[in-house]
């Protein structure tokens, strides 16, 4: 009798021991990807790999606008899922405006939870058949008799194994609340929520006034670290990342009700201004942009003049425009864990926003030095 209770005993340890490692540990990093088009290659992957082999690729497939003229809520922005995918496992992101919440009539916003679940499955299809097709590739699969015998087989399989999640992002205010809150309990009702963990983003003016706010009806959270500051204020010192003000909407905060993963910035922009006004966004610009002293002239406190009229992705530049570099520091970046340890638990993620080549070779070294501070 007690060698069968050692062996149920080991069973038990065998079986649980693993569930149980994967909430513990350090936390792991993964990305979001927010290109319209999704075309990657093998270094591309390599990269990715480096700093999140295994854990899912944070994919947004569309946004959710409100139209006047359509009268009701829209899909924008939608993800093409062109080449390059492997098949590894993905967090649909979908970024749905405030204003829809303000503007929806109650019964259109009740809706509105299926008519995304619905994309969403869609979309999710079309990466599963591009999984397939990865995969037959993978094994030669073309060589062989019926090949596409097992081909629903598989896109189940994989879109129940490889889609853990489901992330909702939106801003939502004190007067949106209760219809957003609304949207999300009707859209874990969705069949395609079931048996899948859902996750809403929390800006951190929602983290600290909690109270007002209102904490959303999701399984966890996502507190996003970056997009601190308006960026057309220009008194603003850094619009991207600015690690006072994180502290300041951190501290003597309570732990949050949900589970939290972290979201860093590994982007930057150049804020642009003519004769005070503010002109636009200059997406992609960074310390090497603006060290190009033909054109730019440095100020202080990260402010640039253009020494010459130039054009800028169909933009004219004018002569004696301001700049302001919002980037994130290395020294910001790096001391970004002591004041953030505490509000993620055991096994959680630190989510960088956005993985691109050109953005992320940039921050490629200070990365591990980052998760490391955790």
């Amino acid at each position: 009798m007690f060698r069968v209770f050692v062996i149920l005993l080991a069973c038990f340890a065998l079986y649980f021991l693993p569930a149980c490692h994967s909430e513990k540990g350090p936390p792991m990093a993964a990305f979001y990807y927010w290109k319209t088009h999704f075309e990657t290659d093998s270094a591309e992957w390599a990269q990715l790999d480096r700093f999140a082999a295994g854990q899912p690729l944070y994919l947004r497939l569309f946004d959710v606008d409100y139209s006047a003229g359509y009268g009701g809520a829209i899909p924008l922005g939608e993800l093409s899922e062109a080449s390059g995918f492997d098949g590894r496992p993905v967090v649909p992101v979908v970024f749905i405006t405030n204003r829809v919440f303000s503007q929806l009539e109650p019964a259109a916003i009740d809706s509105l939870s299926g008519k995304i679940a619905k994309k969403i499955a869609t979309h999710l299809h079309d990466l599963a058949i591009n999984a397939w097709w990865q995969e037959m590739e993978r094994i030669d699969g073309w060589g062989k008799p019926n090949p596409e015998a097992k081909r629903d087989s598989f896109i189940e399989t994989w879109k129940r194994q490889n889609v853990p999640e489901i992330q909702l992002d939106c801003d939502w205010t004190a007067t949106t609340r209760e219809a957003y809150f609304r949207f999300l309990k009707l859209f874990k009702k969705q069949p395609l929520a079931r048996n899948r963990t859902l996750s809403c983003t929390i800006r951190l003016h929602q983290y600290r006034g909690r109270a007002s706010a209102g904490i959303p009806p999701a399984d966890r959270g996502t507190l996003m670290c970056y997009n601190l500051a308006n960026p057309r204020d220009t008194a603003t010192r850094n619009a991207v990342f600015d690690l006072q003000l994180l502290e300041n909407y951190v501290k003597n905060n309570d732990k949050y009700p949900l589970p939290l993963d972290l979201a860093l910035p590994v982007f930057s922009w150049g804020a642009w201004f003519r004769e005070g006004e503010f002109r636009g966004l200059m997406s992609g610009w960074n310390s090497e942009t603006v060290a190009d002293t033909h054109y730019f002239a440095s100020l202080e406190n990260g402010r640039y003049r253009l020494r010459r009229d130039t054009v800028w992705n169909g933009n004219f530049l004018r002569e004696g425009d301001l700049f302001r570099l919002d980037e994130p520091s290395e020294k910001e970046l790096l001391a970004a864990p002591a004041v953030l340890r505490g509000r993620i638990r055991s096994g959680g993620r630190i989510l960088f926003f956005d993985w691109d080549i050109k953005k992320t070779t940039q921050y490629e070294r200070l990365i591990p030095k980052i998760m490391a501070g955790f």
